[in-house]
């Protein structure tokens, strides 16, 4: 369903199709987020030279061209719900100079929709294995199966390698663990193998298997750009809460060798997440520190995911940033922490809207009030 103010696309343009690819758990590829735009181009058993130029894929691209985008989703895609699409005009003015918007410029003149360049950027998610339990989407380990690890083995890792050669950047474990996946880790042993060194992986981690002995057995050296650590917690016990069975002094070690490989200049970006929920809100400051200590270049502090909470108007258990949440404003004060608004500190959708009461005057919590102070 398009909105009534979606005219605007007439003289707007996406890169997206003409330059990335993403892989899904079902084994399709997207340009984008599947939810962003619901068509995919192909599957990973076709060959991906074939897939990134197929009759849907040039459609979608006519569609662009065309300005009508109606293979998107107009209620989902950030870029055209935030309307910050950029201007045809502004890309045929020839006013930037840069390689890839004379690069945009050309395809807009020609109307191409096939192309001979492959993407710049690629999104692999193909594979959800895990490690550990995601505390931001309460979601089990996953392990593939011996006979689904060789297929994807089998039909991926070379033809992708070849075909990635060349890209930019190439993005995994998004959703997922690379490192406990016994397919990620096959291709990128395939990909450091075969592609000369060029630190177009950006890899996604919960850091507890990237050891500094299994960075040496892949050879990433060169290969790597950044890393991005998903750790969620400051202590000891806030980390075992949100990851039973996992302890912090697991990934201490691993965090240093990242410290060092970045102090090496042998990565340029070694970041530490940190998704904001009731159990460890009180960390935020601390987390800061135990980034810098380590080396990390900078941290990433983002909203929980409860999205399902807030649709159904529940009160929200773990949702802290809500402003419905019993410690809505102890978060506040916390974010007022002068360590938190440094320049290697991002915050992602953690502005607060005014303080909400519910009929009776009392803030409304998803827990008792004796239960969120201990939090």
């Amino acid at each position: 369903m398009d909105r009534p103010d979606d005219t605007w696309l007439s003289q707007r343009f996406c890169s997206n199709p003409f330059e990335r690819i993403e892989t899904q758990p079902n084994q399709d590829i997207h340009f984008c987020p599947a939810a962003w735009q619901p068509a995919a181009i192909g599957s990973l058993s076709d060959d991906p030279e074939t897939a990134w130029n197929s009759s849907k894929a040039q459609e979608i691209r006519r569609s662009i061209l065309a300005g009508d985008f109606s293979h998107c989703c107009h209620l989902e895609c950030p870029r055209i719900t935030g309307g910050d699409l950029p201007a045809r005009e502004e890309i045929l003015s020839e006013k930037d100079p840069s390689p890839a918007v004379a690069y945009y410029r050309e395809i807009i003149k020609t109307g191409r929709t096939r192309l001979d360049k492959p993407p710049a950027f690629a999104s692999l998610g193909h594979d959800l294995s895990s490690n550990t339990a995601c505390p931001s989407r309460a979601a089990k380990p996953v392990k593939l199966k011996k006979y689904d690890t060789d297929r994807l083995d089998w039909i991926f890792n070379e033809p992708y390698a070849r075909f990635l050669s060349k890209a930019d950047r190439i993005t995994i474990g998004r959703e997922g663990e690379p490192f406990a996946s016994r397919h990620f880790l096959n291709f990128l042993k395939t990909y450091c193998a075969e592609i000369e060194p060029r630190k177009a992986l950006d890899l996604h981690t919960n850091g507890l298997l990237l050891t500094e002995a299994v960075w040496n057995r892949l050879d990433l050296w060169g290969h790597v750009g950044s890393v991005h650590v998903s750790v969620d917690a400051a202590t000891p016990e806030t980390y075992n809460e949100l990851r039973p069975g996992r302890q912090l002094v697991q990934l201490m070690p691993n965090l240093s060798f990242l410290g060092h490989l970045r102090r090496l200049k042998a990565i340029d970006t070694f970041q530490m997440k940190f998704v904001v929920r009731q159990e460890n809100y009180t960390e935020m400051p601390d987390f800061v520190r135990l980034a810098r200590r380590v080396g990390a270049t900078g941290v990433l502090f983002q909203r929980v995911r409860d999205k399902q909470v807030r649709e159904e108007g529940d009160c929200p258990a773990v949702d802290v940033a809500d402003p419905r949440h019993f410690d809505r404003e102890a978060l506040q004060l916390i974010l007022e922490d002068p360590v938190l608004n440094a320049q290697d500190v991002e915050l992602v959708d953690l502005k607060l809207a005014p303080r909400h009461r519910d009929v009776s005057g009392a803030a409304c919590s998803g827990a008792t009030p004796d239960q969120v102070r201990q939090g």
